[in-house]
């Protein structure tokens, strides 16, 4: 079967034992602390360093496309991870573009930035990731 063929082929990949009880721990952890963050956290709250934290997240967007690029030119099998982490870091970027800008017109900007811009960006490159991910792993 199809099933038992892709649990084997996973199985040479041996991690040590803490691997998962350690992703599974903070699975657990963030559920509580997440729901804490809600009901503590105000509604309102002047960021400082409001400039760098942007700049630099538009920094390591910039990153990855231009190494996202150059792997795609080379053919590099590698580019399954960064444009997976390039459709992160889009969805990211336009979760907080929108929820960040003040109500009216420059909400439907960022809106509009989002619906036009970064998902489809962050769809293209997730199906990048996937269609790399599939043919390297033959499936």
């Amino acid at each position: 079967m199809k099933d038992k063929n892709i649990k084997s082929k996973h199985l040479k990949i041996v991690f040590p034992e803490w691997v998962p009880l350690l992703y599974g721990i903070a699975c657990i952890v963030l559920i509580p602390w997440t729901l804490l963050l809600a009901y503590l956290l105000p509604r309102h709250y002047i960021s400082h360093n409001w400039d760098i934290a942007w700049v630099g997240f538009d920094i390591l967007e910039i990153l990855l496309f231009g190494l996202t690029a150059i792997l795609v030119v080379r053919k590099s099998f590698w580019t399954s991870l960064t444009s997976g982490m390039l459709s992160i870091v889009l969805i990211v970027d336009a979760w907080f573009d929108v929820l960040t800008t003040k109500p009216g017109p420059s909400r439907g900007r960022s809106i509009l930035d989002a619906l036009i811009i970064e998902l489809p960006l962050a769809l293209i490159s997730l199906y990048i990731a996937i269609k790399i991910f599939k043919k390297i792993n033959n499936y």
